[in-house]
């Protein structure tokens, strides 16, 4: 999933005949692009673009430890063995990244609809990678722009749309972030109108029964099974009892076949040591819960809570003298308030505080996994978070996939994955054991006209629950290879943007953050390497937009 907020963004789309779709609610299955296309019949149409490019270095992010170890893995095979940055490196949209690059976001952007609205059609083509020669000099092979957004819609009757493609879809996108955001392909159905409004959606998170050639059909097991994929399906029902106050109630049903049960350190040795084996679990994990948000004058609040409960059964843990099914029963809560103080400043200050407390699995020897884990941990796009959070843009010592706050790479012995982004699957993320996380929140938004911004957020997280850490220079197999961490204060992040607008289609921005490691993830790092690693992490970034 690339950057959400952008197709959130809605931009005026004008006709050759000098009128808008604006001039009505610009519907909200089209995308960006303020480009208009003359057409013959009643078909209206509009493209557009945008170029970015972000400038990044990076510091620390692994702490410090790599000045204090000579590798990792190294009492094992050569093929396993990890150089000593090997915790700086972490993966986002733009590939596996360290240190300093240079990363490129660049759509084009079609839409097609009729007049009555009867269809749409909507595509993003998108080119987004760190630069480089070879990626970005066309080759006779490949081509730089693949589909990253398509929303073909039809309008039904009793005012519903169905819909089929892959786009960015949110249960809590800009709030909690706790269940799901992602733009996962599959079909969805909306209807309903101003007071109630209503969604059901099935996404196709991995589909095993597809291979790109028979040499990999072949050699893919899971191929050859009927129930070998990972499939969500669920719904949102949105009221709105008063002008300013909106509840919505979802639930979402994650069908996961295939997840293998493992730690992130038994994935990188390619099972030489760590905790895992090959069995692919049957996971059943639900999410039902309920989002409230209201405005009352100068202030804005939001509630959300929910719920996880299910199975994972046959997960193959019995081989380490642990139970082999599981229940899953976990919870989440998230709230946020701001105020915005105008009236008192002559401009937009808006400071805020917010919270997240997720449950945590604290006995490795029941049947239970008490960690909470989203169909898609999302917090960078909650109100707390940011595409420049060091803590969300995976970090492994954090515990953190793309995207998300959670711990979920950690836990205490149970490695059974029981949700989390699709494209980390098999390297023992998701976690049903993960220790839980509380997060606080406080920050301010300046806003002195609006081409000027400045926002600073500062997040201090604690793990809820004691975890096991294994030993990463010289491990040995088994249970004796970790260490028990109690839980605590992790660290701090603290992050900063500044943005300036010198035209309605450019603007730049630039942002710093820093991670301050706090007792417990300094006891995290002497565990993996026998030292305390205690450096500051940073992460200083520029932005050039263009987008029309």
């Amino acid at each position: 999933m690339k950057k959400l907020s952008v197709v959130f963004l809605v931009l005026g789309i004008l006709l050759a005949t000098g009128m808008s779709w604006a001039d009505e609610e610009q519907p909200k299955f089209l995308g960006p692009g303020t480009v208009s296309i003359a057409t013959k019949g009643d078909i209206l149409m509009s493209f557009g673009a945008q170029a970015r490019f972000v400038p990044t270095s990076e510091s620390n992010w692994d702490f410090g430890m790599s000045d204090k170890v000579p590798g990792y893995l190294v009492n094992l095979p050569a093929a396993v063995r990890k150089d000593s940055k090997f915790f700086e490196m972490h993966a986002n949209e733009a590939g596996t990244v360290r240190e300093t690059y240079i990363r490129s976001e660049d759509r084009l952007y079609f839409n097609a609809m009729p007049k009555d609205k009867a269809w749409s059609f909507y595509m993003a083509l998108e080119f987004d990678s760190a630069l480089d020669n070879d990626v970005v000099d066309r080759s006779r092979t490949s081509d730089n722009f693949g589909i990253e957004r398509l929303n073909a819609s039809v309008a039904l009757p009793f005012d519903m749309r169905l819909h089929a493609g892959w786009d960015a879809l949110g249960v809590d996108i800009g709030y909690g972030g706790l269940v799901y955001g992602d733009d996962n392909p599959g079909f969805w159905l909306e209807g309903g109108g101003d007071k109630v409004s209503w969604n059901l959606l099935y996404l196709i998170l991995k589909e095993n029964n597809w291979q790109t050639s028979v040499g990999n059909a072949v050699g893919t097991p899971q191929f050859w099974q009927a129930d070998a994929d990972r499939d969500t399906m669920g719904g949102w029902l949105d009221f709105k009892p008063y002008k300013d106050q909106k509840l919505r109630f979802f639930y979402l049903y994650d069908r996961i076949r295939n997840a293998p049960v493992r730690d992130f350190l038994f994935a990188m040795s390619n099972g030489n040591v760590g905790i895992g084996g090959s069995a692919n679990p049957k996971v059943n994990s639900h999410h039902l819960g309920a989002i409230w948000s209201g405005n009352f004058g100068t202030f804005q609040t939001w509630l959300e809570g929910v719920y996880q409960f299910g199975s994972a059964d046959d997960t193959g843990l019995q081989n380490y003298g642990l139970p082999k099914d599981y229940d899953i029963k976990a919870y989440a809560f998230a709230g946020d308030i701001s105020c915005d103080l105008k009236n008192v400043f002559g401009f937009s200050v808006k400071p805020h505080i917010g919270f997240i407390y997720t449950s945590g699995d604290d006995n490795r020897n029941d049947d239970e996994l008490n960690g909470y884990v989203g169909v898609v941990n999302a917090q960078r796009f909650s109100p707390f978070g940011g595409e420049h959070t060091i803590i969300a843009d995976t970090n492994w010592l954090l515990g953190t996939a793309l995207y998300g706050f959670l711990p979920e790479f950690y836990g205490n012995g149970t490695p059974v994955m029981i949700g989390g982004v699709g494209n980390f699957t098999g390297l023992g993320h998701g976690r049903g054991d993960n220790p839980g996380m509380t997060m606080l929140s406080a920050g301010i938004t300046f806003a002195p006209s609006n081409f000027f911004i400045f926002r600073t957020n500062a997040n201090l997280f604690w793990w809820n629950e004691d975890i096991y850490v294994g030993n990463w220079v010289n491990p040995v197999a088994g249970f004796g290879n970790y260490t028990k961490v109690e839980k605590g204060y992790v660290g701090t992040e603290w992050d900063n943007e500044f943005t300036l607008a010198i035209h309605k289609n450019v603007a730049f921005k630039l942002q710093g953050s820093l991670f301050f490691p706090g007792d417990m993830l300094k006891d995290v790092t002497k565990a993996m390497i026998g030292t305390q690693a205690d450096d500051t992490a940073y992460r200083i970034a520029a932005e050039f937009i263009l987008n029309f």
